[in-house]
Formats: structure tokens, C-alpha cells, sequence
């Protein structure tokens, strides 16, 4: 078994319920309408997730990272994957002011939140074109048959924002207020489970990686967590939620100072910043992730 996505190729592993996940050198933006390659920054990845999960171990967070297999590829459990992305937010910016307009300062500047907020969006796209009623797709399915030159068909919303709810989910365009729901689904997670994912696993993880990023110092001030991605899923050995997936310079926005001119993640390869200032960001990055645990 063998799975290439735009970034990462997951192999089966050496033992059972365990897979090898390598990192390419490739950074994609916009749907990857823009991919690049940038030779050397799947070894800088890799060495930023490692990072990350021995903090997230150091601290009883469950992972799927078990070993480093070699400098770009990591022994991990298998794992049945939630179609989530896990968002965990201190500042609102990017596309949460979208959705919440008025979540920004007179001066333009992100509104800070005292408690951080959280918001989840669904991996597969809804696709709402003419003639078809409202109905989900596998984004990569969707990208072959409505994403023409880098945009996309009317009716189709990618990575939909979820309202979670007793007895359904209720999905909406990420790009707008919240509104009348493109269409409701089942939960996908049970409501106990996710209780237990958002509250044991996600939120502490958030606090752990905000602690170790504002211990990091720079000409700017220490280096604040404006926001981070995570995904889960169901350890296939023994069912248990663990974090999975990778979380690196591509998973959050990090700001020296707290300033998002000063950014040192994945947005700024996003707004076009020449490639070799990208990469000595990705370095750099590098560098901070290896003084977490001290």
C-alpha cells in the first residue's frame, strides 16, 4: 500500500498497524494550484513534526508518531483518519474574519482572544452546482472535475465549515458569516468521542505548543501562536484518538512580536514571498522546534 498526496507518501510499515510517512519536498498552496518544490524542506518538516510530537509526548498527549525512520520519514501507528481539520485560534485572521468580519481592531490589527476559540472544517467538499442537490465529495475528486486553472466551480466549497450538534452537523461555506447550512450530515465523531477529542487531546495540545513558541526569542519579541491545524483519528491497534497527521510550518501561523508582518510560516510562501527568504523561514523554524523541550 502506497498513498501520494501533494506533499507526504505514507507506506505501509515494517509491523503491523504501523505505516512510514515521508515528507517531499514540496510546499502547495491554493487548493495546489501552486506547487512548488523546494529541495531540502521535507527534511526541515519532518524535523519540525518529530519536534512536536516528542512535546506532545513529554506531555501525555497521544500521538501516532512512534520513531524517526530516517531524516525525511517517520515510523508512525496506523490510523483510521477523521475527516476533520482541527482548528485552534488566539488571534482571529485568515479566514476566520470571513466568516466574523467585525473580529478585527480599528487599526487593523488582529483581535487577541483571551480564551482561544475553536473551529473544525470538513475534508470533503460540498458541491452544490446546478442540477445537483448539495452533496459531499472527496476534495481530490472534486479538484479533477470542478478546479480549472487554479479556480473553482460555482456551487463548490472546499474544507466547509462544521456547526457540530446533538443529533447532526450542520456544513457551511468557510468564506462567509455563518448562515443557512449548504447541508447536514451525521456526526462524525460521537458526541462523547469528540467531548473527548476537542477537550483531552486538541485544547492541551494548543496550550503546550503556545507555551513552547512564546519560550522562543526573537529581535521582535517572543514568538506568539496565532493559530494551528491538527488532525486525529482512531489508532488502528487499539482504537484510541491520537493525533496524527503532521503539525509543522505548514499547520500554523507564528508571529514574532505577535505582528503578522512578521511571519514565519507557510502564509508568507502563500503571498508569493520569494523562495529563498521561504526557505530560510522554514530553517529558522527548524531551529526554534529543536529548543522546545529544553
Amino acid at each position: 500500500m502506497t498513498v501520494e498526496g501533494k506533499t507526504k507518501i505514507i507506506k505501509e510499515g515494517p509491523s503491523a498497524n504501523t505505516v512510514l510517512m515521508e515528507t517531499k519536498d514540496s510546499l502547495s498552496g491554493g487548493d495546489a494550484a501552486k506547487l512548488v518544490e523546494i529541495p531540502g524542506i521535507g527534511l526541515l518538516k519532518t524535523q519540525q513534526t518529530i519536534n512536536v510530537f516528542k512535546l506532545l509526548q513529554a506531555n501525555d498527549i497521544p500521538v501516532a508518531f512512534i520513531d524517526q525512520e530516517n531524516e525525511r520519514t517517520m515510523l508512525c501507528d496506523a490510523c483510521d483518519m477523521i475527516p476533520l481539520e482541527l482548528v485552534v485560534r488566539r488571534y482571529g485572521w485568515g479566514s476566520y474574519l470571513k466568516r466574523n468580519p467585525e473580529a478585527k481592531n480599528a487599526d487593523g490589527t488582529p483581535v487577541r482572544f483571551s480564551e482561544p476559540k475553536w473551529e473544525i472544517f470538513h475534508k470533503d467538499a460540498v458541491v452544490d452546482v446546478a442540477g445537483e442537490a448539495p452533496h459531499q465529495m472527496l476534495e481530490a475528486d472534486a479538484r479533477a472535475k470542478y478546479l480549472k486553472d487554479g479556480v473553482w466551480a460555482g456551487g463548490v466549497y472546499t474544507d466547509p465549515l462544521v456547526q457540530v450538534g446533538p443529533n447532526s452537523w450542520s456544513l457551511h461555506s468557510a468564506k462567509a458569516p455563518v448562515d443557512t447550512p449548504l447541508m447536514r450530515i451525521d456526526p462524525v465523531v460521537p458526541t462523547e468521542k469528540f467531548e473527548k477529542l476537542m477537550g483531552e487531546l486538541i485544547l492541551p495540545a494548543f496550550s503546550i505548543i503556545e507555551k513552547a513558541w512564546k519560550k522562543q526569542s526573537t529581535k521582535d519579541g517572543s514568538i506568539q501562536l496565532a493559530d494551528i491545524k491538527f488532525e486525529a483519528g482512531y489508532r488502528q491497534s487499539d482504537g484510541e484518538l491520537v493525533i496524527a497527521d503532521v503539525i509543522d510550518n505548514d499547520s500554523w501561523r507564528i508571529w514574532p512580536g505577535g505582528d503578522p508582518k512578521n511571519q514565519l510560516d507557510k502564509q508568507a510562501f502563500r503571498e508569493d514571498t520569494p523562495l529563498d527568504i521561504v526557505e530560510s523561514n522554514y530553517k529558522l523554524v527548524t531551529g526554534f522546534t529543536d529548543s522546545f523541550m529544553s
